[in-house]
């Protein structure tokens, strides 16, 4: 059976992108703050405004208006319908609130105009004058007082009407006189005479007032808990298509098994993004198992690790602490070394001066040689605070070069790395510069014997994380694994030991 180009046998297009439900579900989960952001003010302020605002009241009067027949008119739905809407708007008209505005204290014509609106039933012949004001027996009183008004002036109207139209058929009768010739006439203005007066007693109740206003209970308005309500489920639907519309423009990475795809890093940790406060015990569980992986990977040859990210502001020295920090606790004489050359804020946080440090290791290594490595190392290494039982010892970044790339490309950096191996260290921490950016964190990596890379994932787009990658493999660095930060949970895992890479053949 043929099949039409670019479809599938269901008949879906092949081209059709999926929608990335997983990507969404995690951009909403990262940018909880900005939907707090915008949910929280934007509620808070409509409830208190709801709260602060003067209260308004409404009270209904009920006019009923009663069919029109009888000698004067006659009655369809059509007319009907004209007539019920010329009642409802000479009800607020300004003659009508003119005389109502008498009664009524405080009020004049223009108030009464805000406060005053008619609408008439759809079903029945019924017309609705609803009054607002701020006080619920001043809207009562408007309703009532403008509702009597126009009946009284209907029924005025209608009496007028009525006794203009007996003197005229008066008038007619007179002029007849009692000639036998307009017997027949006269007998039918009377006859209409007595029609009229039949239908001015009916007209009598055309119009009346069937239901008068009463104060209401409760104010119609501002109602703060349907505001806050409407405030809350608009708020928070505007802020998810805020933060959909950042995913669409700037899309970040939906999770851990995303950024190993893209980086090959096996993700040895995974955090959730930090809150207002630290959790302390999934902090230093995390560590506990990346000094585990650390240990299971650990040979002579591979001693040196380097900690790094792929931009600035990825929280890696907090991870090169916590990592030094357990290894040196389980037993393992360790050095942390600060090697951002450019924005190293280690030393503070470890309470150790800036300097003597790595530039100034570095740069003696330059011009000494190699002969007296271990002095210069010796005099530039400090003891954090707290110590860890003398097993952690720092080299801190030293003086802010000028030229941190040409100090880590020179000679110097691979007598360090040789001397420190010699070391009575067990291993080496280095806190390095980010991969992508400047090149120092590349050079770095070059010399390093495994590298661990921190990644945030709300700071990382598809594209990012595949440029991580190609730097990866373009250094030839080998990887330890990452440390995810911005997962949906905290889960932990270990990395393949030295003889399960070799057996896979994997160096």
């Amino acid at each position: 059976m043929s099949q039409i180009p670019g479809l599938s046998p269901l008949g879906n297009a092949t081209d059709d992108q999926p929608v990335e439900v997983p990507r969404f579900l995690a951009a909403l989960r990262r940018a909880w703050w900005l939907i707090a952001l915008i949910v929280i003010p934007f509620t808070g302020v409509v409830l208190v405004l709801s709260l602060v605002l003067p209260k308004t009241y409404d009270a209904t009067a009920r006019l009923v208006v009663q069919s029109e027949a009888g000698a004067l008119s006659g009655s369809d739905n059509d007319s009907e319908t004209r007539r019920l809407a010329t009642i409802q708007t000479l009800l607020t008209s300004r003659d009508v609130l003119t005389q109502a505005a008498e009664e009524l204290p405080r009020e004049t014509p223009d108030t009464l105009e805000d406060k005053v609106s008619a609408s008439v039933d759809a079903v029945a012949s019924i017309v609705d004058l609803t009054a607002s004001d701020n006080d619920a027996d001043g809207a009562a009183a408007i309703a009532n007082t403008v509702a009597d008004t126009f009946a009284d002036e209907r029924r005025g109207d209608e009496r007028r009407r009525f006794a203009e139209a007996r003197r005229e058929f008066q008038a007619a009768l007179d002029r007849l006189g009692g000639s036998q010739d307009s017997a027949v006439e006269a007998a039918a203005i009377r006859q209409r005479l007595s029609e009229l007066s039949v239908a001015e007693l009916a007209a009598s109740d055309e119009l009346e007032v069937a239901e008068a206003a009463r104060p209401p209970d409760a104010p119609s308005s501002p109602l703060p808990v349907q505001n806050t309500l409407f405030a809350l489920f608009a708020s928070t639907f505007i802020a998810i298509l805020a933060v959909l519309g950042r995913e669409a423009l700037a899309p970040r990475l939906s999770g851990a098994r995303e950024l190993g795809r893209l980086t090959g890093l096996v993700p040895l940790v995974v955090l959730p993004t930090p809150r207002l406060r630290p959790r302390p015990r999934q902090a230093a569980e995390a560590y506990q198992t990346l000094a585990a992986d650390v240990r299971l990977q650990h040979s002579d040859e591979r001693r040196v690790i380097l900690v790094t990210s792929a931009h600035r502001e990825e929280e890696r020295s907090t991870v090169a602490e916590g990592l030094a920090r357990a290894l040196s606790d389980g037993g393992v004489p360790t050095l942390l070394v600060a090697a951002d050359l450019r924005q190293s804020r280690l030393h503070e946080r470890l309470g150790v001066p800036q300097a003597p440090g790595l530039a100034e290791v570095l740069n003696a290594l330059e011009h000494s040689g190699d002969d007296d490595t271990a002095e210069v190392i010796r005099a530039s290494v400090h003891a954090p605070r707290p110590d860890s039982g003398g097993r952690l010892r720092v080299l801190p970044s030293g003086s802010p070069s000028r030229h941190p790339a040409a100090l880590l490309s020179g000679d110097a950096l691979g007598v360090l790395f040789d001397a420190l191996a010699r070391s009575r260290y067990r291993l080496v921490i280095i806190e390095g510069p980010p991969l992508m950016g400047e090149v120092d964190g590349q050079l770095l990596a070059r010399v390093a014997d495994a590298v661990l890379v921190v990644c945030r994932l709300d700071r990382l787009s598809p594209a990012d994380a595949t440029e991580l990658g190609e730097v990866l493999a373009r250094i030839d660095a080998p990887a330890l694994g990452a440390v995810v930060i911005g997962g949906a949970r905290a889960s932990y895992s270990v990395g393949a030991s030295p003889a399960a890479r070799t057996r896979s053949g994997v160096t």
